[in-house]
């Protein structure tokens, strides 16, 4: 077929997908399916893994996937950043959307705010009644925004117990948490009113075979297609990183695009591992991706210390290197190496195999070798 004008691009790389531009991740869609569905008690659950790994999407998307019987509200704690309220704010958030979803007035500002937990717990018991046969699912997406809250007492130490309470009130109300880090990893006694009782569910990288089936078939219109080892290129570089795959797949378009109709210099419709090589070698893919690559770095900051300085050292071994070199680069004390390592496998940034150790995503490991003057200042 003779394409005579510029591709649309389809591939996407902004906010959250929503609609037929989302991609299906059928493995947690089933799993979500079991908890909220084919049980007779509701399951919190809490969604983790890294930016852009697509837990913001599921949780917009996971309604129409799961029946008509479920109804997901969605509130971004980001937003919630610098709260004066209380969790009253927080609460008037919910019922916002509780409101909207239901086409059911929300409480009293003032007396929400006043009387947050009473009032907020009157108003869910009326909410349940609305569902009739319908189940509620209360998404907070960005949940580690709550340790910041109450950390900063803006947010009282008991509130993961409150909303605790208000899952206890009814077998149709369950929360779902997203985040980067499971429940367990938060630092405080806080949260544990949560640990027993909510199902951590890892939203990680997607497959090859998943890879290629995004690549290849965004939209059922895609006129574009790839040559199979620039697919496999595209996977190893990226190993599945979802936000990393479609950042890909768009500039090669733009590439296509670029090339046959602003240069004027005719070209086949295939990518090629020649053109999946001319983008990774464009500044433009790092800097468009920065979000992901500072956020993963951000993440190795915290928790177990050392992280950083072992992505630092690992950065410069593109096949990897043993524990005992990474040891020597470091200087770190085994114990620490050792609660840093495991941390860094946890969050799927290293992997270790047969006792060599490796970058997941080989596209952040030459991030992290191109950004060496920028960990000087402590980024």
């Amino acid at each position: 077929m003779s394409i005579t004008k510029p591709i649309e691009n389809p591939y996407f790389i902004g906010d959250p997908v929503e609609g037929n531009l989302f991609l299906v991740r059928e493995d947690i869609m089933r799993e979500l399916k079991e908890l909220w569905v084919m049980n007779s008690q509701l399951q919190s659950v809490v969604l983790f893994g890294h930016r852009r790994m697509g837990k913001t999407s599921i949780l917009r998307n996971v309604a129409n996937y799961s029946g008509s019987d479920i109804q997901v509200v969605y509130v971004n704690l980001q937003n919630l950043a610098a709260i004066s309220e209380g969790m009253g704010e927080v609460f008037l958030a919910i019922s916002d959307e509780i409101s909207e979803a239901l086409s059911f007035p929300p409480p009293d500002t003032d007396e929400l705010l006043k009387l947050p937990q009473r009032t907020f717990k009157l108003y869910l018991q009326q909410a349940i009644k609305k569902l009739d046969n319908k189940r509620l699912i209360i998404a907070l997406d960005e949940f580690e925004e709550i340790e910041k809250l109450i950390n900063a007492q803006q947010l009282p130490p008991n509130f993961m117990a409150v909303l605790r309470g208000f899952v206890q009130m009814s077998p149709k109300i369950a929360f779902a948490f997203a985040g980067l880090h499971t429940l367990e990893e938060m630092t405080e006694d806080y949260f544990q009113p949560f640990f027993a009782s909510v199902i951590p569910i890892r939203v990680g990288f997607l497959n090859r075979a998943t890879t290629r089936q995004l690549l290849a078939n965004p939209n059922p219109d895609f006129l574009l297609t790839y040559e199979p080892e620039a697919m496999d290129r595209i996977y190893d570089l990226t190993f599945g990183q979802p936000y990393l795959v479609q950042l890909l797949g768009f500039l090669l378009v733009r590439r296509y695009n670029d090339q046959m109709f602003e240069q004027g210099r005719p070209r086949e419709s295939v990518f090629t591992v020649a053109d999946v090589e001319a983008i990774i070698h464009q500044n433009e893919l790092f800097q468009n991706g920065r979000y992901y690559f500072t956020g993963v770095w951000g993440q190795a900051a915290q928790d177990a210390p050392g992280q950083q300085d072992i992505l630092r050292g690992l950065a410069h071994y593109p096949e990897g290197c043993s524990r005992a070199t990474i040891q020597e680069i470091t200087g770190l004390e085994e114990s620490i190496l050792n609660d840093a390592l495991e941390t860094l496998a946890r969050h799927d940034v290293i992997i270790e195999t047969e006792g060599n150790l490796r970058f997941a995503v080989e596209l952040f490991r030459r991030w992290v070798v191109g950004n060496r003057d920028l960990f000087v200042v402590g980024l």
